[in-house]
């Protein structure tokens, strides 16, 4: 299965939060700035600029995750701790959580650039 992280590439806090999670997951998923990808799988503008999407891509199936959870679905790629770390993105109550800090970053990308 091909997985490929979508974000903002008009973000620069997006593309340095990407190129972090690329040293602690180095394989088993691309990034691509979202600017490259409009509508190639499915997604709309509106979506593309809410939440960054992970695309898991087999030959007979397609699963789209956003947000948090695309962000713990590569987490668990990489397994170990950090997939432990992943799965929590999908558990109640964590699962909240994580939503919610995601919607609180993401809303304040601008702010957030200079901790990244």
């Amino acid at each position: 299965m091909n997985a490929i992280l979508i974000t903002d590439g008009n973000c620069a806090f997006c593309q340095r939060s990407a190129s972090k999670l690329a040293r602690i997951v180095p394989e088993g998923w691309i990034n691509v700035p979202h600017n490259e990808l409009i509508e190639t799988y499915g997604l709309t503008q509106e979506q593309l600029a809410h939440s960054v999407w992970l695309i898991e891509q087999s030959e007979s199936d397609s699963i789209r995750n956003s947000g948090a959870k695309a962000v713990g679905k590569v987490l668990r790629i990489r397994g170990g701790i950090w997939g432990a770390i992943g799965w929590l993105t999908f558990v109640p109550p964590t699962s909240w959580i994580a939503a919610g800090m995601y919607r609180l970053v993401a809303n304040n990308r601008k702010f957030f650039s200079r901790f990244v």
